[in-house]
């Protein structure tokens, strides 16, 4: 059996609704992708057994209406993604982004974890190298650790920030944008997830 079977695993798809994330010099979005490889993730876990949670499943964040100001849209959004991923019961959690940086040289996927965590840094060091591996594209970059994300922070659960690539890198922008290769992305991140899971039985792309 598959080493998602009966896992309960938490994707958390960046950003939405009136906080579109980073977005690329031709006004491409980061969180309408974020939720489109989010969804595939979904679909593979899903088929393989798993039960996956998603933070969002459309366009909108998780945010009342009434709260006026957008910086408190924002920190009750991230409240609540907090609260799903902490009271889910999953085995892990993974969060979905994009990159973005001034210079547009840069490119290449990454994953981060929450300092000091293990089994973060062991799960994002897996899903990195199945990014590595199966997307060809010279990307040298490893898991890193980081302190200063809130959603991180204090989780009862392993989890892994998965920046997918660089809306700012204008072969990268194109790329994050077509089907095909945000299937590579999700199936790492699956592959990721499984070897995390058991470390000895691995999907194959047959199944």
């Amino acid at each position: 059996s598959f080493p998602t079977k009966n896992k309960i695993i938490v994707i958390d798809p960046g950003h939405g609704g009136i906080d579109p994330g980073t977005s690329s010099k031709s006004g491409v979005a980061e969180d309408k992708i974020n939720l489109q490889i989010s969804l595939k993730l979904y679909k593979l876990i899903e088929q393989s057994g798993g039960t996956p949670i998603l933070t969002r499943y459309d366009d909108k964040g998780l945010y009342s209406e009434g709260n006026a100001k957008i910086k408190s849209k924002k920190n009750e959004d991230l409240r609540k993604r907090n609260e799903i991923i902490n009271s889910s019961g999953a085995h892990l959690f993974v969060s979905i982004h994009l990159n973005s940086f001034p210079q547009s040289k840069y490119y290449g996927a990454q994953t981060f974890y929450q300092k000091g965590c293990t089994e973060g840094k062991r799960l994002a060091e897996l899903i990195q190298e199945e990014l590595r591996d199966n997307i060809e594209n010279k990307n040298h970059r490893v898991a890193k650790s980081i302190d200063t994300i809130f959603l991180l922070k204090d989780k009862v659960i392993p989890g892994a920030l998965v920046e997918c690539g660089f809306l700012s890198n204008p072969e990268e922008e194109k790329l994050l944008q077509e089907d095909k290769y945000q299937d590579k992305i999700a199936w790492s991140i699956f592959v990721g997830i499984a070897r995390f899971l058991n470390p000895h039985e691995l999907p194959s792309k047959t199944e």
